[in-house]
């Protein structure tokens, strides 16, 4: 709900603004069939003495239907594939039993579900960087744009679909994906740039629009979350959804405007971003062409369109679904969170979706859910604290 600019890093040295407005968390990014599966040091196995609580801040509420999903994605999963907890390789069925185990303790009216918990599971620290080993948090959303099926003198700016020229080829190397077009003499070339189409039109009178907003910049904002809402002027709403991007690297519209000097570092915020954009129009499309990555979207009229879908194509569960590097940690998996301080975040989430921009171990994106109050939670979430993993142990 993706910036896939090739970062192997967290990007830890972001203000908490900057990491909120200039990275796409949570729009699915395409990778190779077969993700290779190296040793996973940054995922230490500890010992009961060393595990948190596990006092869930929300009484667990909703965290069954969540585990549903992940369970729902394991049983569509061949038997071969496997997913590794530091240095220990699991199988599919081990991961369904791990879940049907779980759903048996949630449903259980024992009072001590950590002492069920430690009877029956494993537990993994995730390591952020050096020094201080902290998780960065960050928090996404679903965005409501509102928008027009049609174009109209207040609603003109449009939203594509995916161009039926854009194509996706499997990376030589590990990981990811090629995108671009094939041009006049048939040579492969990188796919246009959002200055390409958002300036130059390139894209215009092809047939691919599918709505039109009244602002661009709301409209880069559902390209940073990846997927939401259309708002239509009659009051209906429609699912929107993430379904390609155009594959040039992310550029941080935030960190350009800090570096310019034409916003100060300090106290930096969306709002404050979105203030200077629009009191500029004659600078904006110019700035947001700073960021050539440009995402093109779906509507979704289908049965699932209630629900917010993460890359495993399972509903997301709002704060009890989070986004991680898939390269990294085994996806589906069960997790805690746990942030202290201010308003402290201590529970049990799915590891259910990803974006290209959350990358390295150090990274985790947390999903609230949609509506005003979501979203500002989202633009004020930036939070370090610890992430663990929880499977079943391993038969003797």
């Amino acid at each position: 709900m993706p910036n896939t600019s090739g970062h192997k890093k967290s990007p830890v040295s972001f203000l908490l603004p900057l990491l909120w407005l200039g990275l796409p968390f949570s729009s699915p990014v395409f990778l190779c069939a077969a993700d290779p599966l190296p040793e996973r040091p940054f995922l230490k196995k500890l010992s009961p003495a060393d595990w948190p609580s596990f006092s869930d801040d929300d009484g667990l509420k909703d965290l069954a239907e969540s585990c549903r999903q992940s369970l729902s994605y394991y049983n569509t999963l061949p038997p071969d594939r496997e997913f590794l907890f530091g240095n220990d390789r699991l199988s599919v069925s081990h991961m369904i039993d791990t879940f049907e185990t779980l759903l048996t303790l949630l449903g259980d009216s024992s009072p001590d579900f950590r002492a069920a918990l430690e009877k029956q599971f494993d537990v993994y620290r995730a390591d952020g960087p050096a020094p201080s080993r902290d998780v960065t948090f960050t928090a996404y959303y679903e965005h409501t744009l509102d928008a027009s099926l049609s174009p109209t003198a207040e609603y003109r700016f449009p939203l594509y679909r995916r161009p039926p020229d854009l194509m996706e080829l499997p990376a030589t190397s590990a990981g990811g994906i090629t995108v671009g077009r094939k041009n006049e003499t048939g040579e492969f070339v990188p796919y246009y740039s959002r200055a390409e189409i958002d300036t130059e039109k390139i894209l215009a009178d092809r047939g691919l629009e599918i709505a039109w907003a009244k602002d661009p910049l709301e409209i880069y904002f559902l390209q940073v979350q990846g997927s939401g809402w259309l708002q239509l002027p009659r009051g209906d709403r429609l699912r929107i959804r993430y379904q390609a991007n155009n594959g040039h690297p992310y550029r941080s519209i935030g960190t350009f405007l800090i570096e310019r000097g034409l916003l100060p570092k300090e106290n930096f915020s969306r709002a404050v971003m979105a203030a200077y954009l629009r009191n500029h129009p004659d600078q904006r499309q110019d700035i947001l062409n700073q960021n050539p990555r440009y995402v093109f979207f779906e509507i979704d009229r289908g049965p699932q369109s209630r629900h917010a879908l993460g890359s495993l194509r399972v509903p997301l569960t709002a704060k009890r679904s989070i986004a991680t590097d898939p390269q990294l940690f085994p996806k589906g998996a069960l997790a805690w969170m746990e942030i202290e301080g201010d308003d402290p975040v201590r529970r049990f989430v799915l590891n259910q979706d990803e974006g290209g921009a959350i990358k390295g171990p150090g990274r985790v994106d947390y999903f609230v859910g949609e509506g005003p109050e979501a979203e500002t939670y989202a633009q004020r979430f930036y939070r370090r604290g610890k992430l663990y993993l929880l499977v079943k142990k391993k038969r003797s």
